[in-house]
């Protein structure tokens, strides 16, 4: 068969799809594109009969047509748009590396684990606990790291409202979660002694006792950024603007995303999103979290980048990171880089203790 005509002979035994076939497209396309071009006597039905000659795409039409096809192909391996707990493992290894111009590096590891109950609102109740965590290797022995950790036990796991589409949208559960702490406090107060204690432990009150606080501030966490995006994420064709919290406990600021896909490797697909701050505020003003009304002198300069690599096979998480680097005038400020590995039994073939 010549593709470079646009026209086809049929032979004695071809049917449309042996003939969609050779020429590598669906019997739907073929049909439909003939119908398209052909004289309505000609016009093929549920077979073959009395068709002499098939309208057919020329060579350019065809090769971009399974180009196409092929990457849809390719696309039906990438995560739901929508969220399911099949998406994740059950329990994490956590790594976070924050480094800063003139200052020590500091790594902190923790596990995390994650459960998935069905909403009967809209999406899952998502219950995530951390634990174990290690400073450069070793367990925290001051005094505030204690105290701060024991905090955060006191209200853990945190339950999120997560919709299908993803993203923590609101606490689950939130008054149990206040009088969790409340329930706790005596045996904090108790063990942690002396003035500086007593104020970490009113202030921390404080800080839970206001919702939208208390939900802006988890929502601003890189972990929860990564590990709950929102799903078309993972689907998105052209650049788009969106805003990120680059810095913890800060406001968020408008970004300007893009994705890209490898599927070379032959277990997992490896999703790409990366993004580049476009906001009217300098570094200063984003560390002390108050975000200007008039436009900023030295807008500031920082990247983000995401990677997610899941099973083909499963399309469960196996391993996500992310680096977010800041500028303070066209000089290297900081860069934060998270790790998350799923502990079961699927690794990925690609590791990386930093995003390079």
């Amino acid at each position: 068969m010549n593709l470079s005509f646009s026209n086809y002979k049929v032979k004695e035994k071809d049917t449309l799809e042996s003939v969609a076939e050779q020429l590598g497209i669906s019997s739907e396309y073929l049909k439909r594109y003939h119908n398209t071009y052909c004289d309505l006597q000609y016009l093929i039905g549920k077979d073959l009969r009395g068709i002499s000659e098939i309208t057919i795409p020329r060579h350019e039409e065809i090769a971009k047509l399974k180009e196409k096809q092929d990457l849809l192909s390719l696309h039906d391996l990438l995560p739901s748009r929508y969220l399911n707990k099949s998406l994740y493992a059950q329990h994490y290894d956590v790594k976070e590396i924050f480094e800063q111009q003139n200052k020590e590096n500091i790594t902190i590891d923790y596990s995390l684990a994650v459960s998935f109950r069905e909403n009967i609102n809209n999406g899952f109740i998502t219950e995530v606990k951390t634990s174990g965590f290690k400073k450069n290797g070793q367990d925290s022995d001051d005094k505030i790291s204690m105290l701060s950790l024991a905090c955060m036990e006191s209200i853990s796991p945190i339950a999120f409202d997560i919709p299908v589409q993803g993203k923590i949208k609101a606490f689950s559960d939130y008054k149990n979660l206040v009088s969790s702490f409340e329930n706790k406090r005596n045996n904090l107060e108790d063990f942690f002694i002396g003035e500086i204690s007593e104020a970490y432990i009113d202030q921390f009150y404080k800080n839970i006792s206001d919702e939208n606080y208390l939900l802006t501030q988890f929502q601003s966490v890189l972990l929860y950024q990564v590990l709950f995006p929102e799903m078309e994420w993972f689907h998105r064709k052209k650049e788009w603007k969106e805003s990120f919290f680059v810095t913890p406990h800060s406001f968020p600021v408008q970004c300007r995303f893009k994705t890209a896909y490898d599927f070379e490797n032959t277990d997992d697909v490896e999703i790409i999103t990366t993004g580049k701050i476009e906001e009217n505020c300098n570094l200063q003003e984003l560390l002390n979290g108050f975000k200007p009304e008039e436009e900023s002198k030295d807008k500031i300069n920082g990247e983000v980048e995401m990677r997610y690599f899941t099973s083909k096979k499963t399309k469960k998480l196996k391993q996500a990171g992310a680096r977010i680097t800041l500028f303070n005038k066209e000089e290297l400020y900081s860069t934060h880089h998270l790790i998350i590995n799923a502990k079961e039994e699927e690794k990925p073939i690609k590791k990386f203790s930093t995003l390079a």
